[in-house]
């Protein structure tokens, strides 16, 4: 008795936890030559994490954080990685009052939260449909890495994540952070190539190791009946020079089951055929975990194109 009493109590410190979403809908870009199919929307909207933690006593915690990503149209893995991933996400973590720490294959921070559609993609600002212009900063995720993340303190945190490796331009991501009541606002700045690429089975993707910058600043504030955003992003290339330069506002609009969605974005450095995009879009939520939606976007490209979305997501 006295053992299984041990026991018990040790298992009560540590958890796991298995959480995830699905978002999958027909598209049609609206681009020439294309139409309506089946869509994977957003790479992390459809993943699966798995979670442990452990108290180790004094405020501090420990454990394992990992995710796998899929596409929700062929059920296929959709990893970024080194090879043949498994994980978009596998590292190790310490947690206590003086911040985090992890080590191992770490998601980057991003700049989704200026996004109604939360980098979704189709009718999104960030990480939109192929062929329209995308604001999305960082957002990826860094083999053989670590990172620190400072606790809140006053509304205000910050993150600097960097590889570790063999690399002449270590990958490197850093984020300051404001929250506080309705308003949020986050600085966000990434150097150099990623270095994981795409899932390819049976070999190794093509990953680059060059200087680049990508640098975002937005706000957001939620006045009760609306919540507006703006922010702004920036890439450069490897000889410094500005290649993207996209400002975005949007808002979203709540109405009981339904929420509005709505963003205009330009970009100066495109060509005056693709440089704007404009969004709405309507979610009506069937309960706490699933939402239903529709989409209309237009980008000035090949024709000024206007494309559209069904879409439904799913939380467990």
């Amino acid at each position: 008795l006295a053992v299984l009493s041990v026991s018990g109590a040790a298992f009560a410190q540590s958890t796991a936890t298995i959480s995830g979403s699905i978002s999958v809908g027909v598209m049609d870009t609206g681009l020439a030559g294309a139409k309506a199919g089946v869509a994977s929307l957003g790479g992390g909207a459809n993943a699966i994490n798995i979670v442990t933690a452990e108290d180790l006593g004094g405020g501090m915690r420990a454990g394992f954080d990992s995710q796998m990503r899929f596409s929700s149209a062929t059920g296929d893995r959709n990893s970024s990685g080194t090879g043949a991933a498994l994980f978009h996400g596998a590292n190790a973590y310490i947690s206590g009052g003086m911040g985090t720490i992890r080590v191992g294959k770490i998601i980057e921070a991003n700049n989704c939260a200026f996004d109604p559609w939360a980098c979704t993609g189709g009718a999104g600002t960030n990480a939109g449909a192929p062929g329209t212009i995308s604001g999305l900063i960082a957002a990826g995720t860094t083999a053989q890495s670590v990172s620190y993340a400072t606790p809140t303190v006053g509304g205000f945190n910050a993150s600097y994540h960097t590889s570790v490796s063999s690399r002449n331009n270590e990958r490197s991501v850093m984020s300051l952070n404001y929250a506080q009541g309705p308003l949020s606002a986050q600085f966000l700045q990434s150097k150099n190539s990623g270095n994981t690429g795409g899932d390819v089975v049976g070999g190794a993707p093509s990953i680059t190791d060059a200087p680049a910058q990508g640098t975002s600043m937005g706000a957001r504030y939620n006045f009760g009946f609306a919540t507006l955003a703006a922010f702004n992003a920036k890439t450069e290339n490897a000889a410094g020079a500005v290649t993207a330069d996209i400002t975005a506002f949007t808002a979203i609009v709540p109405m009981g089951a339904y929420t509005l969605l709505a963003s205009s974005a330009k970009n100066k450095k495109a060509a005056a055929t693709a440089d704007t995009k404009t969004a709405v879009g309507i979610n009506y939520a069937l309960s706490k975990r699933t939402t239903v939606g529709a989409d209309m976007f237009k980008q000035d490209a090949v024709g000024s194109s206007t494309g559209f979305v069904a879409r439904v997501r799913h939380n467990f």
